[in-house]
């Protein structure tokens, strides 16, 4: 049995790896460790089986199917080990099992000499308590053949717990991009390296639970491949955040000044600008619409509202602010291009959310220091026409427009990326409690509150979203449905100390 460690952790790396990278290096990597490639086949099929003898201890019956790569052998692999311990297996074969070549094969041969069930005609799914997918790997590409979307749609309907081996079929591990039907899987054990596909968007829905194991390959693979993003944990995150002196007073903690805050709507503006004081920013003023200065200032009197009518106070309010955050509740009305146009005179860091971005995409002009938040709708409008980006490959996505508007951004969604134009990092935190109105102004206020107390761009720009998800995922425990943006605020507080 390989005992070279744990068999799996759902601690994850603090790197991530394209799946191409993998599958490039494993081999070179396995040479290097002193093993191969069938001994990775046999490791990965140990992992998965101390899987269930660990967290799926009581499933009793169980399904397997089976392609015709090596996510097919670590199946019949773990078939075989399921099998010896008087588990009831069956394993589906989805293709023609003498298509199956090198350590693929063996690992059949030996399941099948082990007398597992091995079968070719679909098996009745009600049966089963865990449905394990081991079609298709790092490899895939494209679409999934209409039969499998099949039967993949028939396995999300039935109770037994899914198992992905690597990556869910279907799933790009690179680009994270999913194909129609691909497998969701509640848990994924991944191998060698940490897949930054499977971290992000859509894919992250289909994983589950990630859990990762490196066969014992870790630090012979590292020598060999470059990081394509890094996945930073909490204690490395909040490492970069200033300590705050005894002695320390409102003028030199940052002075936030936030526009946006059209005629009625006076909630995004409010909730960004509360937000930045929560985060420690020492001093915020707020540039509104002149109908919201009562209703922003209501109930918060911390903050330093003005009612804007033309750019000329725009402009002395600017020459105050360290850090400006523009966007919330702006909206495109004449007003809100004045204020905007205005903006791009500001010498100092600007974070740009919301109109603000929409804005930003009807015109030439550009920030010259700037953190962009789009979402993927904004990111799109962003990136134009004729780019020439596949606009579903998150990261290719957020690479481009980082260079496009030598800007940091920060692509939002689950596993929010947050790039400039030389690196990567993919955010770790979050729930679906977040899908609810005002979080992204949330967001951009943390943001310029964490860039005026004197953090890189790049650095608070990381530590916000994850703060921001973080504080979501604490208040979300007394409910999923129904938490308000302004829930987060005492949380952030406490995170932040």
């Amino acid at each position: 049995m390989f005992i070279l460690e744990a068999k799996y952790t759902a601690n994850l790396p603090q790197v991530a790896y394209s799946a191409q990278q993998v599958q490039q290096y494993e081999e070179q990597a396995a040479k290097n460790s002193g093993t191969s490639l069938s001994n990775l086949m046999l490791r990965a099929g140990e992992s998965l089986f101390s899987l269930f003898e660990n967290d799926l201890v009581s499933a009793q019956h169980i399904l397997l199917l089976a392609g015709k790569g090596n996510n097919a052998g670590d199946a019949y692999v773990l078939a075989r080990l399921l099998y010896q311990t008087g588990r009831a297996v069956t394993v589906y074969s989805l293709c023609d099992t003498t298509l199956l070549t090198g350590d693929a094969l063996q690992a059949y041969q030996a399941a099948y000499q082990a007398k597992v069930d091995i079968v070719t005609k679909r098996p009745c799914l009600d049966s089963y308590h865990v449905i394990v997918d081991g079609v298709f790997g790092t490899g895939f590409r494209g679409e999934l053949p209409e039969q499998i979307q099949k039967l993949f749609s028939e396995c999300e309907k039935v109770p037994a717990n899914k198992l992905s081996i690597d990556i869910p079929s279907g799933v790009n591990g690179t680009t994270s991009v999913v194909a129609k039907g691909a497998f969701k899987a509640d848990i994924t054990m991944t191998f060698i390296a940490l897949k930054q596909g499977l971290l992000t968007g859509k894919a992250k829905a289909h994983c589950g639970q990630l859990v990762y194991t490196s066969l014992g390959v870790a630090d012979a693979f590292e020598q060999l491949a470059q990081p394509s993003a890094t996945y930073m944990d909490h204690e490395s995150l909040f490492s970069r955040l200033p300590s705050r002196s005894v002695d320390c007073y409102k003028n030199i903690c940052g002075h936030v000044l936030v526009v946006g805050g059209n005629k009625g709507m006076a909630g995004a503006i409010r909730l960004a600008a509360e937000a930045a004081l929560r985060a420690g920013a020492g001093l915020v003023s707020v540039a509104t619409h002149p109908d919201n200065v009562a209703c922003v200032l209501q109930g918060r009197y911390e903050l330093m509202v003005h009612g804007i009518e033309d750019v000329q106070q725009l402009s002395v309010l600017m020459s105050k602010a360290d850090v400006m955050v523009i966007g919330p509740g702006l909206g495109q009305d004449e007003w809100a291009q004045a204020l905007f146009s205005q903006s791009t005179q500001f010498a100092k860091q600007v974070v740009c959310d919301a109109d603000g971005l929409n804005l930003l995409a009807q015109t030439k002009k550009r920030y010259c220091c700037a953190v962009l938040t789009p979402h993927m709708g904004e990111a799109k409008r962003l990136l134009g026409v004729k780019s020439g980006v596949d606009e579903a490959n998150r990261f290719e996505l957020a690479a481009h427009l980082a260079k496009a508007y030598d800007a940091n951004i920060v692509l939002k969604g689950p596993g929010t990326l947050i790039a400039d134009e030389s690196r990567i990092n993919i955010n770790r935190s979050g729930c679906a409690a977040m899908a609810s109105a005002g979080m992204g102004d949330i967001l951009s206020g943390i943001i310029g509150a964490l860039i005026a107390q004197g953090m890189k761009p790049f650095a608070a720009a990381n530590l916000a979203v994850y703060i921001h998800g973080l504080a979501a995922q604490i208040a979300a425990k007394e409910g999923e449905k129904g938490l308000l943006a302004s829930d987060l605020f005492m949380h952030i507080r406490r995170l932040l100390g």
